[in-house]
């Protein structure tokens, strides 16, 4: 009985892995596809008066959305920053982005933290970060876009993080709030800090192999 038991579930749980992968794989190709389009260092619309200092505001199709400062709604101190579609079809997605010299950082574990609140996000919001290579090639990112992950929906306050490796190649570091489609977001005590090996690190990047694998397909299946 239990040697039936075994033939007739193992398969079961082969398919469900196997669609758990494809899942994976398509989260995958969704946050490269984000991480292309979004050219921080060269803003895709021009600062407007009411992008907060020292920010930037990149994306897809930015000029679908309104980033600004919030005085009566906050968590901290005095004022948040929001992101908020401007008509009920925004198109892509709209990001805050901060950029910085990655000098200081090189070999660190650098943990952001944010809190953030959300208001009727139909698709999906969340804080992110990149860091890129002098030739702005992204060697870790993450920008939580995992369905386990994203901010969607109405929630309240809560404080969300991310940790990357900054490799001894890294030039420059990039991070802030990102959301798609209708709702808002606010963004408030933005904390960048180094931390040791006990955070666990959240790069999507870095499960990608460095090498092609089974080329000849002659090392089977999984």
């Amino acid at each position: 009985m239990a040697l039936t038991t075994y033939w007739t579930t193992r398969p079961k749980a082969r398919a469900e892995a196997r669609k758990l992968e494809a899942e994976a794989d398509r989260t995958r190709a969704e946050t490269t596809k984000i991480l292309a389009e979004m050219d921080v260092r060269r803003p895709s619309v021009a600062p407007q008066d009411t992008t907060p200092k020292g920010w930037n505001v990149s994306g897809s199709v930015p000029e679908d959305y309104e980033v600004g400062l919030d005085f009566e709604v906050f968590s901290v101190g005095r004022a948040s920053a929001f992101i908020r579609s401007r008509h009920e079809n925004p198109d892509g997605h709209a990001a805050l982005v901060q950029t910085i010299k990655a000098d200081d950082y090189r070999g660190t574990r650098l943990h952001l933290t944010a809190m953030v609140k959300a208001r009727d996000v139909l698709g999906w919001a969340g804080i992110w970060m990149r860091v890129d290579d002098a030739r702005d090639h992204a060697v870790a990112f993450d920008n939580m876009r995992d369905p386990e992950r994203r901010i969607a929906g109405s929630v309240g306050w809560r404080r969300y993080g991310i940790a990357l490796d900054v490799p001894e190649t890294a030039a420059y570091i990039n991070f802030g709030a990102v959301m798609e489609r209708t709702g808002q977001i606010w963004l408030d005590d933005v904390r960048l800090n180094v931390v040791d090996d006990s955070v666990p690190t959240t790069d999507v990047v870095a499960p990608f192999p460095r090498r092609p694998a089974n080329l000849d397909f002659e090392d089977g299946t999984d």
